[in-house]
């Protein structure tokens, strides 16, 4: 049995926005909202984490003495 991918951060915020748009538009039957709000809500938690992760990564480069964006010397 595959497992299923996680969608790349660009590619969930998409997801999202599609989402959002759905729901401010109030055309969906209450159920089928209710089901998109918690796909929603899913969706942002996973967001979430991707950018902790991304941000523990930085943090760790920052401690190792990485400096970001600084021109290498030679």
């Amino acid at each position: 049995m595959a497992t299923k991918k996680k969608p790349s951060f660009e590619e969930g915020m998409q997801q999202l926005e599609e989402i959002v748009a759905q729901l401010e538009k109030g055309e969906m039957p209450l159920d089928e909202s209710f089901t998109a709000y918690e796909k929603g809500m899913g969706m942002l938690k996973d967001l979430r984490e991707q950018l902790k992760a991304g941000e523990a990564r930085i943090m760790e480069w920052t401690a190792q003495g990485e400096k970001p964006f600084e021109e290498e010397q030679t």
